[in-house]
């Protein structure tokens, strides 16, 4: 939520009326962005999924908790189909939330993986990232 809490105050605006309308713009803008990865990630479930497996040493898939596999599903949404999020920011963000609604080692368990998938995936050319400073 960081992101949108900084869109808040950057469009800030002492004129009330211009405050409410940047600030329904920016509700309009998160909600978008909330559909939209949510929608990829639903699309994309089973071949993430299969993705997650490929990097599971000695774990079967039914055998993590279930709120690691979403997590670690939405993350690489945003690795594939959202070229202006960092992958730095990304993997934060969701070990973040691991760390407030998982197991306590659940953040090491994500970050493991996603640091695994995000190696395979810049080899493969998957990860495209677009704008100042975001090209690796």
């Amino acid at each position: 939520m960081a992101p949108f809490i900084l869109q808040c105050i950057h469009k800030f605006n002492p004129d009330k009326h211009k405050l409410y309308f940047s600030m329904q713009e920016i509700h309009d803008e998160a909600l978008s962005f909330g559909r939209n990865l949510i929608d990829q990630t639903i699309h994309q479930s089973e071949e993430f999924a299969e993705l997650i497996k490929t990097k599971l040493v000695n774990w079967d898939l039914d055998r993590i908790a279930y709120i690691d596999i979403i997590l670690m599903k939405m993350a690489l949404t945003e690795f594939l189909h959202f070229p202006f999020i960092p992958v730095k920011v990304t993997m934060n963000e969701y070990i973040d939330l691991a760390k407030d609604y998982s197991t306590p080692k659940s953040k090491e368990f994500i970050n493991g993986i996603l640091d695994e998938l995000t190696k395979t995936l810049r080899e493969q050319g998957s990860i495209q990232k677009r704008g100042r400073g975001l090209v690796e």
